[in-house]
């Protein structure tokens, strides 16, 4: 599948072919160890209280540890400063990458204090989990140039903090204001605007607030899609999953669920011509979008999409505005037009333009699929 398409499907499978996880705001997290439940409490017990929703604007929780393990130690979220609260575990490759740019942002303000808290660790005890959170921190040296903490007692900051919040992936980051209030949530590597605006008093944190419960509302019709969904593969009936789309795209018409939507009408739910609809609607507000009309165009052509009436002259004209977006410098806009114009016949002017899309592509996986391409409509043309 072309690289971007396949970055732009994957997006949408991330929040609809499965249950998702309320990820921070660019989707490169990792889920967080989830929380497990309590053991059943006995008729009699008293239930445990729901844990309260932790929102923008709202006084930040106590900051606790089981243990400090790097750098000059605070006692708590102190009045006056800007704190940044970030989770992290030493098994998770986004976190390790977002390190340094934490660095950087610590080095940028000193005055700030950034805590990055090991609160998901995997190991057989807690003494095994710190020992190992502190050789890691140890070998990151400066890379790691900010406050560390390990909390595995998920009461002390999972729960309040994440859990609260609606955050199950890591790495995540809290801003809390010089009011020792949540300022911002969301991925460390989106931080720094936020972080300057906090700083400098400037912050919006009332539209910050808004666009959190928007995002809280939209992960919420996306389970309920993917929940509607899953039935609709088990059952083969797709009614209820297409109107649980239909009513989420009404609420918050994204280009994520557009193009989910498109998906299933097209191929599934075999409904060509609601599909073709909605197809023109994308094209005509995405057509400047490479990437969108890569992912329209391949989407129809896909060989393992499963859509048995194929527009092709919705995907021609789709593939062909993405190879223009992109000035013909991408491969994989290259390689989906060159499929469809297989599929339309002309098999020679495919060839050349597969062979245009190889030369654009560096070696892997992706480049591998394409010469398989290539092999494909050479072998039609020796048939021809």
């Amino acid at each position: 599948m072309p690289l971007l398409t396949s970055m732009l499907i994957s997006c949408v499978a991330a929040s609809v072919l499965a249950l998702p996880t309320a990820l921070p705001q660019d989707g490169k997290s990792v889920p967080a160890t989830p929380i497990k439940p309590a053991p059943a409490a006995p008729a009699q017990a008293t239930p445990a209280a729901p844990v309260a929703k932790l929102s923008i604007g709202d006084a930040a929780p106590k900051l606790q540890f089981d243990e400090w393990i790097k750098g000059d130690k605070v006692e708590g979220i102190e009045k006056g400063k800007v704190h940044v609260i970030e989770f992290w575990a030493t098994w998770c490759g986004p976190c390790i990458a977002v390190m340094p740019h934490l660095s950087e942002l610590q080095k940028k303000h000193p005055e700030v204090i950034v805590v990055s808290v090991a609160a998901s660790e995997r190991g057989a005890d807690e003494a095994s989990k710190i020992e190992k959170v502190k050789k890691f921190v140890e070998g990151k040296g400066d890379t790691m140039g900010y406050r560390v903490v390990y909390a595995g007692d998920r009461t002390k900051m999972s729960i309040p903090w994440m859990q609260a919040a609606g955050q199950n992936g890591i790495p995540c980051s809290f801003i809390v204001d010089k009011d020792s209030k949540i300022a911002w949530i969301g991925h460390p590597a989106s931080m720094d605007a936020p972080l300057e605006g906090v700083i400098a008093g400037t912050w919006d944190a009332a539209a910050a607030k808004k666009q959190q419960e928007e995002a809280r509302a939209a992960m919420e019709m996306q389970r309920g899609v993917a929940m509607a969904l899953r039935e609709a593969r088990q059952s083969g009936d797709y009614a209820k999953a297409i109107e649980a789309m239909q009513k989420a795209i009404a609420i918050a018409p994204t280009d994520g669920l557009k193009m989910q939507l498109f998906g299933v009408l097209a191929g599934p739910a075999k409904q060509p011509a609601d599909a073709w609809k909605l197809g023109e609607e994308i094209y005509a507000a995405k057509k400047a979008d490479a990437a969108a009309m890569n992912a329209l165009a391949w989407t129809i052509v896909d060989p393992e999409g499963g859509v048995a009436e194929p527009n092709l002259d919705l995907a021609m004209r789709a593939a062909e505005a993405a190879v223009k977006a992109s000035k013909g410098e991408e491969g994989s806009m290259l390689d989906t037009l060159a499929r469809v114009v297989f599929l339309k016949g002309d098999v020679d002017r495919a060839i050349t333009i597969q062979k245009d899309a190889l030369s654009k592509t560096p070696e892997g996986n992706m480049r591998g699929g394409m010469e398989k391409a290539l092999a494909e409509y050479e072998a039609a043309r020796k048939k021809a």
